[in-house]
């Protein structure tokens, strides 16, 4: 995998928005992201394990830091507090930006690991009030 599907980072974005990751300062930003870190890693850890969760997350960084350079730093995402503090120094549509790819990365990657339908049955469970396509792949033609 070399870079999230779109659907991917735009479900990521949308959580980051649910948290109330945008149109905010840039703490509040910030704020959001690890929200969305905390959720994501309570839902996923019992299924890949703690070690997996950071992996997978680690693995998404990794992919996306050339474009972000933020995600270069690898204790930036050992947790939500690391990601927090380095996403701080931005501007709050480049925090947003930076999370979207970071966790559509690492959704694309748990989506090969444990599947789509399980994927996106575990983030309706965590975000109900998102919807259900939020979290499906566009349709293939």
């Amino acid at each position: 995998m070399k870079k999230p599907s779109s659907a991917d980072v735009d479900a990521a974005r949308r959580l980051v928005a649910y948290e109330g990751g945008s149109g905010g300062s840039a703490e509040a930003c910030a704020a959001a992201v690890g929200q969305v870190y905390e959720k994501l890693q309570l839902q996923f850890a019992p299924l890949v394990g703690l070690a997996g969760f950071h992996s997978l997350l680690a693995r998404g960084a990794k992919l996306m830091q050339d474009e972000f350079p933020c995600l270069k730093e690898s204790a930036a995402v050992e947790s939500p507090t690391k990601l927090r503090e380095c996403l701080r120094a931005q501007e709050p549509d480049a925090i947003v930006a930076t999370a979207a790819a970071l966790f559509g990365a690492f959704l694309s990657l748990l989506k090969t690991f444990i599947g789509e339908r399980l994927t996106s049955e575990v983030l309706r469970m965590a975000w109900p009030a998102i919807g259900e396509s939020a979290f499906k792949e566009e349709a293939k033609k």
